[in-house]
């Protein structure tokens, strides 16, 4: 069994967006911040973690995902904002994504396989958005982050499907299959 997660993953234009935003922070506004930085290779919008999957439900998953992504265009996407997740006091640095009516769409289609499957529903309010890190100290000072110069606009050309391990305090994220638009 494996622990398993759709995402959206940037393509490479938006992802050297997102390398150069963490660059940015780095070197100023959290220079100081003691902070687990995510792998540039692993930044993603994540629609739906599952878990453990049998190998049955991962194949259904699959069918079901080749499905939907056969009768769909391209997703827009838009990061207008840098904050903290879920809130001004938590601890994960985001790239917060517009939540469009696609995205809520393929999140909500995603909902359905999942169920279909066998999975509970997630009844939380979907939040898009990119991780660039996690700040390590829970006493740190408040935060402000600044807007965009400009909002940055990209497209997803495909949904994805992981395996995430978590070995000697590390989280790796293996691609497991890709489905394109």
């Amino acid at each position: 069994m494996t622990s398993i997660f759709i995402a959206l993953t940037p393509v490479k234009d938006l992802n050297n967006q997102l390398i150069e935003i963490k660059k940015d922070l780095k070197s100023k506004l959290l220079k100081n911040q003691n902070i687990s930085w995510q792998n540039n290779n692993n930044h993603h919008i994540t629609l739906k973690f599952i878990g453990s999957m049998e190998p049955e439900q991962v194949e259904q998953l699959y069918q079901n995902l080749e499905k939907i992504t056969s009768a769909r265009s391209q997703i827009s996407v838009e990061i207008k904002t840098i904050s903290l997740f879920p809130n001004e006091n938590g601890q994960v640095l985001v790239a917060n994504i517009a939540p469009t009516s696609q995205l809520k769409k393929i999140n909500s289609k995603i909902e359905e396989i999942i169920n279909t499957i066998g999975f509970e529903t997630n009844l939380k309010a979907f939040r898009p958005h990119i991780t660039l890190g996690r700040f390590k100290d829970k006493e740190r000072e408040y935060l402000e982050f600044p807007a965009l110069e400009k909002p940055i606009k990209s497209l997803i050309t495909c949904v994805d499907v992981y395996e995430s391990e978590f070995y000697s305090g590390k989280t790796t994220y293996n691609l497991l299959r890709t489905f394109r638009y």
